[in-house]
């Protein structure tokens, strides 16, 4: 089944947006802090670039499957190891975000609750949705993204009076280090719209340069509200301190006098975003490849889904966890997508072999 440009870009905006919105942001915050939005702003410049050369990819694709449009103008080595490259990524950024979220709830809503419960409860929400084919996924994120857009919206226009848009200013107190940084955080996790490859063959039309450059405006909106945001609201220096800045302005939030504490409301947006995409990466580690059997797939799905609940479960400091997506998973990230990216441009324009492309 073939899907809408629209429906799978409201799959990409929950999905790749959640990342941008909770999971970067605190990095970006404690790198660049004041600075956070000007490093928002010049990373946007960068991807409108990066999305150009991958309509380029896109373009000489034709819809077909990575990994047998590689195969026809490689061979069968090279496409396995790019595409082995981009089932770590997407099992690493699975990882990430399961163990994110988990954190987050056990840490402002369950923390008497064991972790377990959790853990397991949030994973079979994952592969419920994920188990039969994208259609859930697809029909899922229509229903929810408008409702978890709106709480954005009102979240922002909540905290208004809350907020100070002074702290914004003056610019590069600290030099030009800090902002090169934080550009670097935001195009590492940025590295998502890599995911546009592994979706061509399931559109009904090809995704346009106009498309992706809406994509990469939405999610390059996505961080810099809550910076913007977390900034005015608690100054640069003290939403550089907080682990989970865009969930903080919620409990800023009150409706007259008698009612407060709607962070709840961030809950349906949070589980909204990791929950489909989490399903999302575990829908992808099986499309990914050629020809998988059933037994296969599913195979593959629970040995993931119990890697996920392993690494979730098993208690590691959120300091040590933090420190590595800073400082190692997201400029190792930014390598190897702009590596694959100039690689797969220079693919694109190799001719396709003949006799491959038969057996194929």
């Amino acid at each position: 089944m073939k899907f809408s440009r629209l429906q799978l870009l409201f799959v990409l905006i929950l999905t790749l947006g959640i990342s941008n919105h909770v999971l970067l942001l605190p990095h970006l915050l404690k790198t660049a802090k004041r600075d956070a939005w000007v490093s928002v702003l010049i990373a946007y410049l960068i991807l409108i670039f990066w999305g150009w050369l991958l309509h380029l990819i896109i373009k000489k694709n034709g819809q077909e499957k990575l990994s047998t449009w590689l195969k026809v103008r490689t061979n069968s080595f090279f496409s396995s190891i790019t595409i082995a490259m981009l089932f770590i990524y997407i099992a690493l950024s699975g990882i990430i975000t399961f163990d994110d979220f988990i954190r987050k709830i056990h840490i402002y809503f369950l923390p008497l609750t064991p972790i377990w419960i959790v853990v397991f409860s949030f994973l079979l929400l994952c592969i419920g949705a994920a188990f039969y084919n994208l259609k859930t996924i697809v029909y899922m994120s229509t229903v929810l993204l408008p409702f978890v857009w709106l709480l954005g919206h009102f979240v922002a226009i909540a905290t208004l009076p809350e907020k100070d848009y002074s702290y914004l200013f003056p610019l590069f107190t600290h030099g030009i280090g800090p902002i090169l940084e934080g550009i670097m955080i935001v195009l590492g996790g940025s590295v998502d719209i890599l995911i546009l490859l592994l979706l061509q063959q399931h559109v009904k039309k090809s995704f346009n340069f106009l498309s992706i450059f809406i994509l990469i405006t939405i999610l390059m909106g996505l961080v810099m509200g809550p910076a913007f945001g977390s900034i005015s609201a608690f100054g640069p220096n003290v939403a550089a301190l907080i682990r989970f800045p865009a969930f903080e302005q919620w409990r800023l939030v009150m409706l007259g006098e008698y009612f407060s504490h709607l962070d709840f409301l961030a809950i349906f947006q949070l589980l909204s975003g990791a929950t489909l995409r989490v399903a999302l990466f575990l829908f992808l580690i099986n499309d990914i490849f050629d020809n998988l059997s059933i037994f296969k797939k599913r195979t593959t799905l629970i040995l993931y889904s119990i890697l996920l609940a392993v690494f979730s479960i098993y208690p590691t400091s959120d300091i040590w966890m933090t420190t590595v997506l800073r400082n190692y998973f997201y400029p190792v990230a930014l390598t190897f997508g702009v590596t694959l990216t100039l690689i797969l441009v220079v693919v694109s324009y190799l001719p396709q072999k003949k006799n491959v492309g038969e057996s194929v």
